[in-house]
């Protein structure tokens, strides 16, 4: 008995020390990266998209823009944002040097990243003007050129709004683009292509077979395509994430139904063939580091000079840094973490997937860490010292990636057929046999006709036909 009320105790003594020293850090930074919204089917690689009109009858008129589920998805990340950080960030006013914001060039990140930010500072209204702010003057004041009616226009509203500065009175955020080679770096690794198809060949077989005895015979006779149609990686990929984003975003597939297409178990096949795609074949266990070491260079970066320059808050140390992209982008974040750290990733980067990183200031010059994958705790205050190294040593040198990609003269090389890389030689082949063999022609026919025009001469002369023999016969003495 007494044995158990010790141990009560203890296990109450390490609960009391766990919250007593997470009490006493102080969230110093944050890094969040995360999936766009739930979007439209985009119509890249060997996509179907006709007319506004995807694979399976479903109508959306856009190419792969953010829906209106996409937004709130965003919405409700800002609102996280919002609460969870409230003793990080001022969300009373927008400070540009407090938060760094990352987004590709797309419509739905640049919208998803909106969406969030809204959530985020949703409070806060531009200052209003002061009154001798209010009596600015514009460049032209009598607007020369335009009618009286425009000119009364754009009074009226103008006075309307009174000491505002617009009539929305909404800040305008900072987006920038992420900078040159952070991300889709795989991309431009041709080398990686053989790599690729020797290391999933025998799984996308698989998930053909699995399609054919399930799904070819339904969606077959729906497209009118036979089997070997569908066997096509890019074409599957656009068959299954546009499925994803058909159902995800409530569009009506009970047409699909009377083909005997069983919904639920293609929608759950397509998540497993389109992550496969995310985390086995655009990166796996080893390309991740080649696509996340920059990217992850820059976040020690960033928590670095939060460490150094705390508590200022600077333009290079801000208190948090938002990034906004794709499956692609977040996808491989979680699998390089799940090899360094030796924990779990996505099997299927939902739409607004996310990660976070978390420093934390501790007692005296004590750093710690929290990663959170959709906001599951998966490292839970981890020495940041312990952290950056692990992270270091997974990290791929330069001159390693150039081995494995190659040099872009290498990738120029290994584009072209070993025809076209030797064409030149080829050509200069060509033109000496030629001219070898059109000597050649040209020198026989002058022989022949000079041997057939003596031959002539020989039947038509009997004297120096005679003269030939006693030649021929005086030559055998």
């Amino acid at each position: 008995m007494s044995s158990i009320i010790f141990i009560n105790y203890f296990f109450l003594f390490l609960l009391f020390k766990l919250i007593l020293a997470d009490e006493n850090r102080e969230l110093i930074f944050v890094y969040e990266h995360a999936r766009h919204g739930a979007r439209g089917p985009s119509a890249s690689h060997a996509a179907y998209l006709n007319n506004g009109v995807d694979e399976f009858g479903v109508y959306w008129g856009t190419d792969g823009e953010l829906t209106q589920i996409g937004k709130r998805q965003h919405y409700y990340l800002g609102i996280r944002n919002k609460v969870k950080y409230a003793n990080l960030l001022n969300f009373s006013e927008y400070n540009p040097m407090e938060i760094l914001i990352h987004s590709t060039d797309y419509n739905r990140t640049h919208q998803s990243i909106m969406s969030e930010l809204y959530a985020m500072y949703e409070d806060i209204r531009e200052k209003n003007l002061t009154e001798k702010e209010e009596n600015f003057n514009m460049v032209n004041t009598k607007y020369h050129g335009l009618s009286d009616w425009v000119t009364y226009e754009i009074s009226t509203r103008i006075n309307e709004i009174g000491p505002k500065i617009n009539k929305i009175n909404f800040p305008i955020f900072n987006i920038r683009q992420f900078p040159s080679k952070r991300i889709f770096l795989v991309d431009d690794c041709i080398k990686l292509n053989n790599y690729r198809a020797e290391m999933t060949g025998e799984k996308v077989k698989e998930f053909y077979k699995e399609f054919d005895e399930n799904f070819a015979g339904p969606l077959g006779k729906f497209m009118n395509k036979s089997k070997e149609y569908f066997h096509s990686y890019d074409r599957m990929k656009s068959l299954t994430d546009h499925f994803i984003c058909d159902y995800d975003n409530k569009r009506d597939l009970s047409h699909l139904k009377y083909y005997d297409l069983d919904i639920i178990k293609f929608y759950l096949y397509s998540k497993r063939f389109y992550g496969h795609f995310i985390f086995e074949y655009f990166i796996d266990n080893y390309t991740a580091a080649l696509e996340e070491t920059h990217l992850m260079q820059d976040l020690i970066g960033y928590m670095d000079r939060r460490i150094k320059y705390y508590p200022e808050t600077t333009y290079k140390a801000p208190k948090m840094v938002m990034d906004c992209g794709h499956d692609t982008t977040v996808g491989p974040i979680a699998k390089f973490m799940a090899t360094t750290f030796n924990i779990k990733y996505h099997e299927f980067c939902e739409f607004a997937c996310n990660v976070y990183f978390e420093l934390y200031k501790g007692n005296g010059n004590t750093y710690t860490v929290n990663y959170y994958l959709d906001d599951e705790l998966l490292i839970n205050q981890m020495d940041y010292n312990e952290f950056k190294k692990k992270m270091q040593d997974h990290f791929w040198n330069e001159s390693y990636m150039n081995e494995v990609c190659g040099t872009v003269e290498d990738m120029i090389i290994d584009n072209k057929s070993p025809l076209e890389r030797h064409s030149k030689t080829l050509l200069a082949l060509t033109i000496v046999f030629s001219i070898l063999f059109l000597a050649f022609f040209v020198s026989s026919i002058i022989i022949l006709t000079k041997y057939h025009k003596l031959k002539k001469r020989v039947r038509e002369n009997s004297l120096l036909s005679k003269d030939l023999d006693t030649d021929s016969n005086l030559s055998l003495y």
